[in-house]
């Protein structure tokens, strides 16, 4: 290969690594508007346009594996979305088998899971401030679910960051609990002050 050949293909490798990061900032974008509009409660939300987009991400890098690196977070990304919209709106917890194995690597899968705690950790709160006990516990409960799963899993040499996110996971439980089990013996006692004033 003479130098003019070389600078192009590094010309050429360059160009696609710049519309690699583009399309990647994008797809994540995408999710954290989906993630928004899921916490308002909002269902009328279609995946289809966002597996597209992170199909052709993942079409973009499969002849490189040095760029294969800029799929961890969108994949990450998607599977927070998606994940959480269907405990939210279907009590339905997502495996991976249920996820295109082509769309998702593995290691993404388990440390996207790992963010969904803390989704459900707002839901919680949020419930809590209506006064929903029965919210509060639903989403407290995926909580522990995804937490005892994740927490089966201690490669750590080979899902980067993972323990770094179960550290997390585990702070967001605790917390959470503790906020759960103030929220009910508050509610408690204002029910039973209520039932006194009108006896």
């Amino acid at each position: 290969m003479d130098n003019a050949k070389l600078i192009k293909y590094f010309e050429e490798k360059d160009n696609l690594r710049e519309a690699i990061l583009k399309f990647s900032r994008e797809v994540v974008r995408d999710c954290n508007e989906y993630i928004k509009h899921i916490q308002k409660l909002n269902k009328n939300i279609s995946f289809d346009e966002l597996t597209d987009k992170l199909r052709e991400l993942n079409t973009m890098v499969e002849n490189y594996d040095d760029f294969k690196k800029y799929l961890n977070t969108p994949q990450q990304e998607y599977v927070e979305a998606i994940v959480f919209y269907n405990i939210v709106f279907n009590n339905k917890f997502l495996e991976y088998s249920e996820f295109k194995e082509n769309d998702v690597k593995p290691e993404n899968y388990i440390l996207g899971l790992c963010d969904v705690i803390g989704e459900l950790r707002r839901m919680v709160l949020e419930s809590i401030k209506n006064d929903n006990v029965e919210d509060a516990e639903k989403y407290y409960g995926f909580m522990e679910k995804i937490y005892e799963f994740i927490m089966k899993f201690d490669y750590y040499h080979v899902i980067d960051g993972l323990r770094r996110k179960q550290d997390i996971s585990r702070s967001l439980l605790e917390k959470t609990n503790g906020d759960l089990v103030n929220f009910i013996e508050n509610l408690k006692l204002r029910n039973e002050i209520k039932k006194l004033k009108t006896e």
